[in-house]
């Protein structure tokens, strides 16, 4: 499951099966603003607390719509900036890069 870029079951599920609400939160997620090279900026700037509350939105938004792929992937970045568990970031930073555009890409399809 966690490969899924994009479960539309589970988003229509989460709002009831109302399919005009999913449509307004997938429109609403396209206008999130996420740009991997503020997130490396702020990590370079060693604004970890900051970075890591920018990974929570973009986690958060794509959690809302059922971006399965994506919300695990911030979850991960958000984890290691919170210094709740260790990993590579630079490799993680590349995940969260390619599920948001897999993302982005795959919500195109559905609005």
């Amino acid at each position: 499951m966690e490969n899924k870029v994009y479960d539309e079951k589970a988003a229509l599920e989460m709002v009831d099966n109302d399919s005009e609400l999913l449509s307004i939160l997938l429109n609403s997620f396209l206008e999130t603003e996420f740009d991997i090279k503020q997130l490396v900026k702020l990590i370079n700037e060693k604004k970890y607390e900051e970075a890591a509350s920018y990974t929570h939105r973009v986690k958060g938004a794509g959690r809302q719509i059922a971006a399965v792929k994506l919300a695990s992937a911030g979850q991960k970045v958000e984890d290691v900036l919170r210094k709740k568990t260790t990993g590579d970031l630079k490799l993680l930073l590349t995940e969260l890069n390619h599920s948001y555009t897999e993302t982005v890409t795959e919500i195109k399809k559905h609005v």
